[in-house]
């Protein structure tokens, strides 16, 4: 007898481990009979940890726009990728795709298209469009051939359909963390502030040292603690300047430079605050994270920090203002008291709104309409 195959397909372009990665082993392991397409590495490793039915797909360059060779060969790679997963599809016959990412999408819009019997697509949109017109074209045009567009913030909703074209298909879904993992720890001793992410130009590591140098005007036991690793050739060349950056006589000893975390569960508890530089960070995984962990979040005010940060768990400051986001910082970390007040308001809005528990029912949800 065939055993049957999974319900729900989670098809992901990408091998990493990323916050939208860890987004999608969060939502599949709460849905009964889910499986991941993906290529080998750490995430099809991480899903199969979760006792997850991984369907490898072959590896394929990430880069779609560095060069003029990257952009010509990429309907290439996506179609070979597209016509992998429609294998899978037809084997594994399940009632939902989900299309993680904007790659993820374009591969699935070709792999199930003239299938029959046809699942039903959804596209899991993670970041905001990119630069470029053809691009944001493209990804709009796909997006419509899916049933449904799951969204993770407001501000990535409002990117992808400003015209209202895809209002009825939308689906803003926040994600949440495990409550019982992500909690509070003693309150830290110090004046520490944690940068939690890759060493990528876009997270702006180079404003947080340049907040961190303004901060220790006011906090004289500032410390900045720089947790991430590069990602590229191009995220080595910024920690080398980083590097040098940080040896400057304003910022000697007062940068830490950990390399990648292990576990933010356990690196976040020590931190006085989470500071966050993105200028347009999508939604922001690590900010949901640091409340769980009852660590207040000092944020640019702008895109996804918007919705995860009010008054009661932290501050936000203009994109970009090294000045004002020392002074935030100055604020949330002038008093022990003043500290704790912001850790149990962060606590108390993780509990909320962000658990993650309630957006796998959603997920839930979700997959029950469209194939009840």
């Amino acid at each position: 007898m065939t055993k049957p195959g999974p319900r729900v397909l989670f098809a992901s372009y990408s091998r990493l481990l990323g916050g939208a990665e860890r987004v999608l082993l969060d939502c599949a392991t709460g849905i009964d009979s889910a499986a991941v397409a993906c290529p080998d590495g750490p995430l099809a490793q991480a899903a199969r940890d979760e006792g997850l039915t991984v369907v490898v797909l072959g590896a394929r360059s990430l880069e779609f726009r560095r060069s003029a060779r990257d952009r010509v060969s990429a309907p290439a790679r996506i179609a070979a990728q597209a016509k992998e997963l429609r294998a899978a599809v037809r084997l594994q016959r399940p009632a939902v795709v989900f299309g993680w990412n904007m790659r993820g999408l374009l591969v699935s819009v070709l792999a199930l298209r003239g299938l029959r019997p046809r699942p039903a697509l959804v596209f899991q949109h993670n970041d905001l469009l990119p630069p470029g017109r053809a691009v944001a074209s493209t990804v709009r045009a796909a997006a419509l051939r899916s049933q449904r567009v799951v969204c993770l913030s407001r501000a990535i909703a409002e990117d992808l359909d400003p015209d209202g074209r895809l209002s009825e298909r939308i689906r803003i879904v926040h994600p949440g963390v495990d409550l019982s993992r992500f909690t509070p720890g003693p309150p830290p001793g110090g004046a520490d502030a944690l940068c939690l992410g890759a060493i990528v130009t876009w997270k702006r590591p180079d404003l947080a040292l340049e907040i961190a140098s303004r901060a220790a005007s006011t906090l004289p036991a500032f410390r900045l603690r720089l947790a991430g690793a590069p990602l590229d050739r191009a995220g080595e060349r910024l920690l080398a300047a980083l590097k040098r950056r940080a040896e400057q006589p304003d910022l000697r000893s007062r940068v830490l430079l950990e390399g990648a975390t292990r576990d933010p569960a356990e690196a976040l508890p020590q931190a006085g605050c989470l500071l966050h530089c993105a200028d347009r960070e999508p939604f922001g995984l690590a900010l949901v994270e640091a409340l769980a962990c009852g660590v207040p979040v000092v944020a640019p005010a702008s895109a996804g920090p918007r919705e995860i940060v009010d008054p009661s768990c932290g501050l936000l400051y203009p994109p970009g203002d090294a000045a004002r986001a020392a002074a935030a910082l100055s604020d949330v970390l002038s008093s022990p008291a003043r500290r704790a007040e912001l850790s149990a308001g962060a606590r108390a809005r993780a509990e909320r709104l962000f658990d993650r528990e309630r957006t796998r029912m959603a997920y839930r949800e979700l997959v029950a309409e469209l194939t009840g």
